[in-house]
């Protein structure tokens, strides 16, 4: 009986097995045969063919089991499964069809760490296209925080936060100019302009200064506040209909999620934009609909940081 169910289960994994490395054998010559554009013409069969036959590390004991044990039983059996191939078409029809699938594959590969999704991208661009150049202290400029002071000394106002805060809202939106009831722009400067060289170009990078128009302790605090430009980009993809995927409207709170969560790792591991910004990941309105007030949360935001410290 045991030996019969043994059999039994090396046969079905036996179809398993030798069904996937046929179907990625014909994926292998589609990749060779029609992209092979794709490829860089100096080992182009060796890539196709680490691409077609790669595996997740953790499966790699189970599938060496399944080889040895099968191996094993048709050594005492002294015959092979042949009869089990009849259902190998089963398996093609299974891989065909994709049974398996769901949107929830697009989460997972959303959640994973490998770079190459949309989040990630964003971030990444943010990150080392902007926030590196502008943050730190280089030769060619102050950081953030040199500026913040150098801003206080001439003006003669105190910054509720010396570094830089970026909006992250819920619906990826920000308006061109933040509107708030307890923050005011008119007729507050800027901070100093810095200017970096980026492939060949001298770019300017500006950060906008706002001011507290209620007194918080008896002081109205100023606060370098913006939001981040790479959500409005997508947010705007979402709602033009030449870029626009129903994936990226489904999937959009993944992605939200995973910009905030990566660009804060490389904004705290890399030394010297650590403390240099302060992202705010927030709901941009309450359960009953109604917006909520920007100022209040960056206050809010503070406060539970104050609570921390």
């Amino acid at each position: 009986m045991l030996g019969t169910y043994i059999d039994d289960c090396l046969n079905i994994m036996y179809i398993v097995v030798l069904g996937e490395i046929s179907w990625r054998l014909i994926c292998a010559a589609k990749e060779y045969f029609i992209y092979y554009y794709h490829y860089e013409v100096p080992g182009r069969l060796w890539q196709i063919f680490k691409r077609s036959f790669s595996t997740k590390s953790t499966a790699q004991p189970y599938l060496l089991l399944i080889v040895c044990g099968t191996l094993c039983r048709c050594s005492m059996t002294l015959r092979l499964s042949w009869p089990a191939l009849r259902f190998l078409p089963l398996y093609f029809l299974y891989r065909g069809l994709d049974i398996s699938f769901s949107n929830l594959q697009y989460a997972y590969w959303i959640r994973g760490s490998h770079g190459l999704d949309y989040a990630e991208g964003m971030a990444s661009n943010y990150f080392h296209g902007y926030l590196k150049l502008a943050l730190p202290s280089h030769n060619e400029g102050e950081g953030i925080k040199q500026r913040i002071a150098l801003y206080e000394s001439q003006e003669g106002v105190k910054f509720i936060l010396n570094r830089l805060v970026i909006l992250v809202p819920s619906t990826m939106f920000v308006n061109s100019k933040i509107e708030s009831s307890i923050l005011t722009r008119d007729g507050i400067k800027p901070l100093d302009t810095i200017v970096k060289n980026r492939a060949g170009v001298a770019r300017p990078f500006k950060n906008n200064v706002y001011r507290f128009t209620k007194p918080i302790n008896g002081t109205y605090y100023y606060v370098a506040l913006e939001g981040a430009t790479p959500l409005l980009s997508f947010f705007e993809a979402m709602h033009h209909r030449t870029s626009m995927t129903w994936q990226m409207v489904e999937m959009k709170r993944e992605i939200l999620l995973k910009f905030y969560h990566h660009l804060k790792k490389l904004l705290n591991e890399w030394p010297e934009t650590r403390h240099q910004a302060e992202l705010i990941l927030y709901n941009s309105s309450y359960d009953d609909g109604y917006s909520q007030d920007i100022g209040e949360v960056v206050l809010a935001h503070i406060a539970n940081m104050e609570q921390k410290t």
